[in-house]
């Protein structure tokens, strides 16, 4: 349990410094926050944080890779 604790801290720092850096950078939005906390949740709650990080790659790259799907999530 303390191993998946470290992992967890370890992957929601990351999160947190990339935010950071994307909002120091001009990036930031409510939007952007919002993600960013939904990320941080769903990690948070995971039995095992670096399988859940890997799930959610694989969705984002599958949504994206979508044929017809215009770039920037436009619908």
């Amino acid at each position: 349990m303390t191993a998946t604790l470290s992992t967890a801290n370890r992957i929601i720092g990351q999160l947190r410094a990339g935010q950071a850096a994307g909002t120091a950078a001009g990036l930031g939005s409510p939007g952007w926050d919002a993600f960013h906390d939904l990320l941080v949740e769903l990690i948070a709650e995971a039995p095992d944080p670096k399988a859940r990080v890997c799930e959610i790659a694989d969705l984002l790259t599958s949504h994206r890779a979508r044929p017809g799907r215009p770039v920037g999530g436009a619908r």
